[in-house]
């Protein structure tokens, strides 16, 4: 499994990276602080699953949304979101642009592997 984590704190990062080092066996992680490096990652990695925080400099996480579902190539790639953007409209709108799974932040290991439990019942 190719795990892309996308986050402009070094923390959550490194969080996320331990819990989805604990849900997969064997995972391949990739990180990026900002969804530019993100898209350049994507570019030469298949990734499977992305962990995307909303707000972040220079790509938002929306604008990253956007650009995975545009590129045909990434319609499998799971996406989902791990940000502090709770409200019920922007979680909406998000998965109107094709988000697979939500987490708000603060989030526990439990709330992790029940969206990953989730996200990659879809994927079989």
């Amino acid at each position: 499994m190719n795990v892309l984590v996308v986050d402009d704190s070094t923390i959550v990062r490194r969080v996320l990276k331990n819990v989805l080092n604990k849900y997969f066996e064997e995972p391949t992680l990739f990180e990026a602080e900002n969804g530019e490096i993100a898209m350049q990652i994507m570019k030469t990695e298949e990734i499977n699953i992305i962990l995307l925080d909303w707000n972040m400099p220079i790509m938002n996480g929306e604008e990253v949304v956007d650009a995975v579902r545009a590129n045909k190539e990434w319609n499998k790639t799971r996406i989902i979101m791990a940000t502090t953007e709770g409200g019920k409209d922007a979680v909406l709108k998000l998965i109107k642009k094709g988000v697979n799974g939500y987490m708000v932040k603060p989030f526990q290991e439990d709330s992790i592997f029940k969206t990953l439990d989730t996200v990659t019942a879809r994927m079989r």
